[in-house]
């Protein structure tokens, strides 16, 4: 038995610890993954380590699982003779990832198959396969070509090839370094709504009997007036539209926060619009990113906003308390953070102005320990990315 391998997996599992907790969207396409290895041989083989080759097929089969299909090779030569082990085999393999972060994926693979090998002459023979072990994805390119490194434990059930001398197995270390090339073009991002069918053109009346009629009041007769239906009280300018002071597109009498400076931009109630937004009053159905019906007033006024900025580009981010696993809540965030974005782009915000992230129980803003607590902690947030 290969004693190195005891040396091996800590520093496996400690790389896995490691990756951003947000969600990224799960690419489906297929991929080839080309591979170089290298083997540390069983000192039982008294054979020299030695590089081997790798060629795979894989895809991803849920939001955390990938199968692939694997063709292997290595030669390994004895150190006490010149014989060598010749061997070729396949593999099917199933990766759980711990996050699908592009920039670092860790996960853990399992998997079986079989080992054939010939050694000395005559003595060719398959035999059972299996391994275990950790690795990583990093993407290089915006096509999703990724880096991908792992190290695996091998256990091939041969108890007949070393100088016809009967042992239980071999159990090999294989580090494997090569490339996931998808087929097919990128995923492209949700298309934008259909725009609304344009009213039908409304012909001409006549022009009615120059009677003067002032209907809201407000001092300007109703054919000079560009803004008919001012509140009662409101002050105008000499178009009948209501006066805006400070200049940032709300009315005064709308307007919350008045004297804003020039050129800052504000939200429905002409106050300053801050890096973070905590979306309050913003709901979901429990477990679920099904949004209730008070949390839609509340994404109106966003979305009113975001449109007046079409410039500005903000991330909507979506957050969970510490209930149930990590995991699970990391999903969830991100699902709910995805349904509002999906919410605002139906009330007309451009799709490349909102970009969805989901942190799970990341960033407590109180504590869990109580329920009140817990309440405040699920949230959805809008961090300013451009404005």
């Amino acid at each position: 038995m290969n004693k190195r391998v005891l040396s091996t997996f800590p520093a496996l599992v400690l790389a896995a610890s490691f990756g951003s907790a947000a969600v990224a969207d799960v690419d489906s396409r297929t991929y080839l993954v080309p591979a170089v290895s290298y083997v540390v041989a069983d000192d039982d083989r008294l054979a020299d380590d030695n590089a081997g080759l790798q060629l795979g097929f894989g895809k991803a089969v849920s939001d955390r699982w990938n199968m692939e299909f694997s063709l292997v090779g290595d030669i390994l030569e004895r150190t006490d003779n010149d014989n060598k082990y010749e061997q070729a085999g396949v593999l099917i393999d199933g990766l759980l990832f711990f996050t699908r972060n592009p920039a670092f994926a860790p996960y853990m693979v399992i998997g079986a198959g079989a080992l054939n090998t010939a050694f000395a002459g005559d003595n060719n023979n398959t035999n059972p396969m299996a391994n275990v072990g950790f690795g990583f994805f990093r993407q290089l390119t915006r096509g999703g070509t990724q880096l991908r490194l792992d190290a695996r434990y091998r256990v091939d059930e041969d108890n007949r090839t070393v100088d016809g001398k009967s042992h239980e197995r071999f159990e090999d270390v294989v580090v494997n370094l090569g490339l996931a090339i998808p087929f097919g073009a990128a995923p492209q991002p949700e298309p934008e709504p259909a725009p609304e069918p344009a009213a039908a053109a409304v012909a001409p009346q006549p022009a009615p009997a120059p009677v003067v009629v002032d209907t809201d009041g407000d001092g300007v007769p109703d054919d000079k007036d560009a803004c008919a239906g001012t509140p009662v009280g409101a002050k105008v300018d000499a178009r009948g539209c209501e006066l805006d002071s400070d200049g940032d597109g709300v009315v005064d009498s709308k307007d919350q926060c008045p004297n804003t400076a020039a050129g800052v931009k504000v939200d429905t109630k002409g106050c300053k619009i801050p890096e973070v937004v905590v979306l309050h009053g913003v709901n979901f159905a429990s477990g679920s990113d099904r949004l209730l019906p008070e949390s839609l007033a509340v994404l109106d006024e966003v979305a009113a906003t975001l449109r007046k900025y079409p410039e500005m580009v903000v991330e909507v981010a979506g957050y969970t308390d510490n209930t149930g696993s990590r995991a699970f809540n990391e999903r969830l965030s991100y699902r709910r953070a995805k349904a509002v974005r999906s919410y605002l782009i139906t009330k007309g915000v451009a799709p490349e102005q909102l970009i969805a992230k989901g942190y799970g129980p990341a960033n407590p803003v109180a504590s869990n320990s109580t329920p009140e607590g817990r309440a405040k902690n699920r949230r959805v947030e809008l961090h300013t990315l451009k404005r």
